[in-house]
């Protein structure tokens, strides 16, 4: 497909010494995406943000726009990356597909035989397959976590070997906020001829080939100035300015004891996922929540996996799971951490009855905290990332992000 791409660069109304409202092109019949971006923006409702989205194989938009930080002295740029949340569990994977493509392990390979400790307290029958489709029920552990000592994963798989599973592998899934990366670096770990952990293989296979703007775990010398800065909320937050985070959620994670709290609290207290953007935290590569992105570079990874996996090596075989999707749990699809249903799947969610955020259900991709959404739509040719360094307080379908979607989509069924 051969697309007509227009810039498309709009200043501050109001003639003031702004930067642009937004920056970047679309592709001929797609400017409605960028009206729908522009909004977010001139709103206020998005300090910064940007979006690419990619069409068999080519990019019909790539737009960013807004403040790069809360001090609003830089403009989002082309080139701006960002702490992503759990975008980064698509990354991880990414990361696994490749390594079953390998032959490193399969999907219904027990992890037990891979990694034999991860057999303790009856876990010596959940599968790879259901470990990264958040059905192991390890969710919350006991370890204490700390953002200094999120690093040594040796320590913490070793304590989510020996942790008693907080609901009986298979029947439920629920939110691996933290853990589905730890689970996934010690499987490849164990495997992987060269003993790489996840945020080496993943930047060595997939970022680096690709040339993506991708990180799990930021290099040493990278130009930090090309760092968009996030602006969180607090807990307070979720009720003062409360969306469509569920109500039940919004209690259980600050009521100690709970499983939303002592999931989403640990490492962090009541402190909201603001804080865990620092520099310590940018270099430690933790494989659900620690990735480091620029949309244009999501967009790209996604676009492998669009165009079939075949430049990073992804067999047929692995595509036609990922597309498929992990069976549902037993007892149903409500997620036992964010008391909604959602359906994960190899590492990535998928669209359901709930939440179709795709045209077709081949799609898989990765959601996060604060309203960034990234995936690709094989079946659709589609791959598409919007991220945002002001966190909302919503679940999923943040209306900034949502608006952008449906544009997209409306003049996608226009080209026809």
């Amino acid at each position: 497909m051969q697309v007509s791409r227009s810039p498309f660069l709009h200043t501050d109304v109001r003639g003031e010494k702004l930067p642009p409202t937004i920056g970047g092109f679309v592709a001929d019949g797609f400017e409605p995406v960028a009206h729908a971006f522009e909004a977010s923006i001139i709103s206020g409702s998005a300090l910064g943000a940007a979006c690419t989205i990619m069409h068999r194989g080519e990019a019909v938009v790539d737009l960013h726009g807004g403040w790069n930080s809360a001090k609003r002295n830089k403009a989002w740029a082309s080139d701006t990356i960002a702490l992503v949340y759990s975008l980064t569990k698509g990354l991880t994977g990414m990361a696994a597909a490749v390594a079953a493509s390998r032959g490193l392990f399969s999907y219904d390979e027990r992890v037990a035989d891979i990694w034999p400790e991860f057999a303790a307290h009856g876990k010596g029958d959940v599968t790879v397959g259901e470990a990264l489709s958040e059905q192991a029920g390890l969710a919350a552990i006991d370890y204490k976590l700390a953002v200094d000592r999120l690093g040594d994963e040796e320590a913490i798989c070793a304590a989510i070997a020996r942790q008693k599973p907080n609901w009986a592998p298979g029947d439920y899934s629920g939110n691996h906020a933290y853990t589905l990366g730890w689970i996934a670096s010690e499987i490849i770990h164990r495997r992987d001829p060269q003993g790489r952990r996840l945020p080496e293989f993943f930047n060595e296979e997939i970022g680096a080939p690709l040339g993506a703007d991708v990180f799990v775990g930021l290099p040493e010398g990278f130009d930090q100035r090309r760092i968009a800065r996030i602006e969180g909320f607090g807990m307070q937050d979720l009720f003062i300015h409360h969306t469509t985070m569920p109500w039940p959620l919004t209690f259980k994670m600050c009521v100690p004891g709970t499983l939303a709290f002592r999931t989403l609290n640990n490492p962090l207290v009541l402190e909201g996922p603001g804080a865990l953007d620092n520099e310590e935290f940018w270099r430690v590569g933790q494989g659900a929540a620690g990735g480091m992105a620029s949309a244009r570079g999501l967009a790209r990874l996604y676009d492998a996996f669009a165009q079939g996996g075949a430049s990073l090596g992804v067999t047929s075989e692995v595509m036609a799971t990922l597309k498929q999707g992990h069976p549902y749990p037993r007892k149903g699809l409500k997620d036992q951490i964010l008391t909604a249903d959602m359906y994960y799947s190899y590492g990535f969610e998928k669209p359901f009855s709930q939440w179709e955020f795709a045209r077709t259900r081949s799609a898989f991709g990765s959601f996060a905290v604060g309203g960034s959404l990234a995936f690709c739509d094989p079946e659709d040719g589609v791959s598409y990332a919007w991220i945002t360094n002001q966190l909302g307080t919503g679940k999923w379908d943040d209306p900034r992000e949502k608006l952008v979607r449906d544009a997209f989509y409306s003049c996608l069924e226009n080209q026809k």
